[in-house]
C-alpha cells in the first residue's frame, strides 16, 4: 500500500507490465530508503514526503553548483555585502 501510494504521488518511479504489476528500477532502491528513513525519522505524511523528497533534490543541485564554482582567493565570498 506505502509503495502503490508512493508511485502515485511521484516520490517512487516505477513502470508497470503487461500484468499490470509495478516494476522499480535499480535507482529506486536509495529513494525507498530515504523514505523510510523520513517516515520514521519524521513522521512526515505521504504528502509532505514527496514535498520534503523535492527539496532534498533541489538542496543536493544547488551544493554540486556551489562546489563547481571556481574558488579563487579573489572571488565572491559568501559573506561579501557588495
Amino acid at each position: 500500500d506505502l509503495v502503490r501510494r508512493l508511485v502515485v504521488l511521484g516520490v517512487l518511479d516505477a513502470q508497470r507490465d503487461a500484468a499490470g504489476e509495478l516494476w522499480f528500477p535499480l535507482s529506486q532502491l536509495p529513494a525507498m530508503a530515504r523514505v523510510q528513513r523520513l517516515r520514521a525519522g519524521f513522521a512526515l505524511n505521504y504528502a509532505a514526503l514527496g514535498l520534503v523528497v523535492d527539496l532534498l533534490d533541489r538542496i543536493a543541485e544547488l551544493e554540486s553548483a556551489a562546489r563547481g564554482r571556481s574558488r579563487t582567493p579573489g572571488g565572491p565570498k559568501w559573506t561579501s555585502t557588495s
